[in-house]
């Protein structure tokens, strides 16, 4: 029984398959084709044909992708995305507002701002009037590709967003993609509805690239379930993965970081990514990617969702003995370094070597494994499944520690409904947090569960 980890990348497609025991028996590396799909043809052909396994014998995949990260880096292949705001508030200021014209020039601009929502205590603020709905995609004259609904409070009551997005769907239709905000960012109106745009926007360009994904896979021989590394260094599924592409934008980082655990055997170590045009600098925390917990930014636009917290440098191979460019480098390093016993640098990625040549840190070990180059499709490979809960509540009928174990014991569902063997899970993190400038019974809870994927050859996408 294998697990086949792949990692689409900027410049290349590396894969690994690992066995049972977690031993490395194969690894592949191809050229990033514009056509996704072919590339990942390749990759699936040279590891069937080298050594004739059985292709039956493959228990799951998953799946790395920078695919959405270029896309944000481009500026190109965006959905035309239509923004809905329910809440007392009116006329202020427009959707997406921080961002640059490359982002909101896909935002319709005729939003529509409707009465309803919740306050803080998650009641209700009013009742949703649905025949402005039917006025305003009535008058609607540009094409709408992606849906982005919105509610005040939604992370501590989301009905209202669900009442309209039921309502939204049979008006444009079951093909159109629709976010709610409350299942992709926490506190915060603004933050909240930029995560969702951002998100609503990459919608289009994720569903082109994984359109035949699973087609692809069972041409092969392969059916077993597929899965999608995210931003926090775990699994979702594959039709998250469509919802949600969000989650994907750092998946790359997260992987390398948990592919160098596995590598080094390091919990806690700082990683140093080097590809072909840049470098990206994180902190392995614990086994995991630590995540970035304030002012946390894409492109210049405020969101609060989960993403690692990450330095990038510039980087071609010529500027692997620049002087500027390593001094850069130690100061990004050092930004993560604790101040007493200094963690261990590992370098990974196609000019890792190179580079960690030239590196030098006299007060910790500079480290290059085997397998190197191949870090983020083996981090993949071997990534835990989590559930996640960030949401307001409001303790009014039961105690604080009464609403943290009713979180975790949802986050638990949540880990074992994605495909974890509900043996491995374990609690990684929670917290009941007050929330400032709210009455004391206002509590932001977070928790986030994981566990280890369960394989099993009987199961099939």
């Amino acid at each position: 029984m294998y697990r086949l980890g792949i990692n689409v990348g900027e410049s290349h497609i590396d894969a690994v398959l690992l066995n049972k025991n977690l031993q490395i028996t194969q690894v592949v590396k191809k050229p990033t084709s514009p056509d996704t799909m072919s590339g990942i043809s390749d990759v699936l052909k040279e590891i069937i044909d080298r050594k004739k396994i059985n292709p039956k014998d493959i228990a799951a995949v998953m799946i790395g992708t920078t695919h959405c990260l270029q896309t944000l880096m481009k500026k190109e292949n965006f959905a035309r995305v239509c923004v809905i705001r329910i809440g007392s508030g009116k006329n202020a200021i427009p959707p997406l507002f921080e961002g640059n014209d490359s982002l909101r020039d896909y935002i319709i601009p005729n939003y529509l701002e409707m009465d309803g929502g919740h306050g803080v205590t998650g009641k209700p603020l009013g009742t949703i009037d649905y025949s402005i709905i039917d006025k305003f995609f009535s008058s609607l004259k540009e094409e709408v590709e992606a849906i982005v609904i919105t509610g005040t409070f939604s992370s501590t009551n989301p009905e209202h967003e669900k009442m309209v997005a039921s309502y939204v769907r049979r008006i444009a239709g079951k093909e159109i993609p629709i976010t709610l905000s409350h299942e992709i960012g926490s506190i915060g109106f603004i933050e909240r509805e930029n995560s969702s745009i951002i998100n609503a926007l990459l919608s289009k360009a994720m569903n082109q690239a994984l359109n035949g994904l699973r087609l692809v896979f069972k041409q092969f021989g392969i059916n077993c379930d597929i899965y999608f590394t995210q931003n926090d260094g775990s699994l979702m599924s594959y039709e998250n993965a469509l919802r949600y592409p969000i989650r994907t934008l750092w998946s790359g980082i997260a992987n390398s970081l948990l592919g160098s655990s596995f590598l080094t055997g390091f919990r806690n170590c700082i990683v140093v990514n080097a590809s072909s045009s840049s470098v990206h600098i994180a902190l392995l925390e614990n086994g995991f990617p630590k995540e970035k917990r304030r002012n946390q930014v894409i492109d210049g636009i405020r969101v609060n969702i989960q993403m690692p917290d990450i330095i990038s440098i510039p980087f071609n191979q010529e500027q692997v003995d620049s002087e500027v460019f390593l001094e850069k480098l130690y100061q990004a390093i050092q930004r993560f370094q604790p101040r007493y016993e200094p963690l261990p640098i590992v370098f990974v990625g196609g000019d890792a070597q190179k580079l960690a040549e030239h590196f030098h840190y006299p007060w910790a070990d500079v480290v290059v494994t085997d397998y190197h180059q191949y870090v983020n499709a083996i981090g993949a490979c071997i990534a835990p499944v989590s559930g996640h809960i960030d949401r307001m509540i409001w303790v009014d009928n039961f105690n604080q520690s009464e609403a943290l174990n009713l979180a975790i014991k949802e986050a638990k569902h949540m880990t074992i409904r994605t495909g974890a063997n509900p043996k491995t899970v374990m609690i990684q993190e929670a917290k009941a947090i007050p929330l400032a400038y709210f009455p004391s019974k206002a509590l932001r809870v977070k928790v986030k569960v994981i566990g280890a994927l369960s394989l099993s050859l009987n199961k099939g996408s």
